[in-house]
C-alpha cells in the first residue's frame, strides 16, 4: 500500500500537480502552462518539454521567446523574437537583416527560407523558430505577431533536470 501511494506521488506528479494549483488559481489569466510541441525551437527547447509563460506587460526584446495562437489553424505555436515594432526586416542570402545590418542570430539552427522584407508597425513584432528547416508558422510565412497577443516564456520547469528561468 505505502509503495502504491509512494509511486502516486513521485516528483513529476507533484510538480504537474503544483504547477496545475498556480495556473488554477491564477485569477487574473497573467500565466499559462504549455507543452512543446513541435521541433522548431530545437535545440533551445524539445518536443515534450513544459514551460511557463506570463502575459506580455513590458517591451520585448530580441531573443525572447514567445507563444501566440495561430488562429487560421487554431494552434498555439511557440517561437523566438528576432524583429521589434517599428523595425525592417529581411533576408539576404540566408543572413537575417535588421534595418539593413546583419544580426547575431546566435539561437538560428540552419538557414532561414527566404522572405520579403517587412517594416514592423509599432504594435508588431517579427519571430522565427531557432530551428529554421523545421520552422513553419512564423513570421516569414504568416508575416508580422501582434504584441498584444504573446505570452513571453518565463520558465522551462519539465523536465525537471532542464530547468532554466527566462527572466
Amino acid at each position: 500500500m505505502i509503495k502504491s501511494i509512494a509511486r502516486i506521488l513521485n516528483i513529476r506528479n507533484l510538480l504537474i500537480i503544483a504547477v496545475y494549483l498556480f495556473l488554477k488559481n491564477n485569477k487574473d489569466g497573467t500565466y499559462r502552462a504549455y507543452e512543446i510541441k513541435e521541433e522548431s525551437m530545437e535545440p533551445s527547447l524539445h518536443e515534450g518539454d513544459y514551460v511557463l509563460a506570463a502575459k506580455v506587460s513590458e517591451p520585448l526584446n530580441r531573443g525572447d521567446i514567445v507563444i501566440y495562437e495561430y488562429t487560421p489553424k487554431n494552434i498555439e505555436i511557440i517561437k523566438r523574437v528576432i524583429g521589434l515594432p517599428g523595425e525592417t526586416i529581411s533576408n539576404e542570402d540566408g543572413v537575417i537583416k535588421v534595418n539593413g545590418k546583419s544580426i547575431n542570430d546566435s539561437w538560428g539552427n540552419g538557414e532561414s527560407v527566404s522572405f520579403e522584407p517587412i517594416t514592423l508597425q509599432e504594435d508588431e513584432i517579427f519571430v522565427l523558430g531557432d530551428n529554421r528547416q523545421k520552422s513553419s508558422s512564423d513570421s516569414s510565412s504568416i508575416g508580422a505577431i501582434k504584441v498584444e497577443d504573446c505570452w513571453k516564456l518565463r520558465y522551462l520547469y519539465w523536465p525537471y533536470h532542464k530547468f532554466k528561468s527566462y527572466e
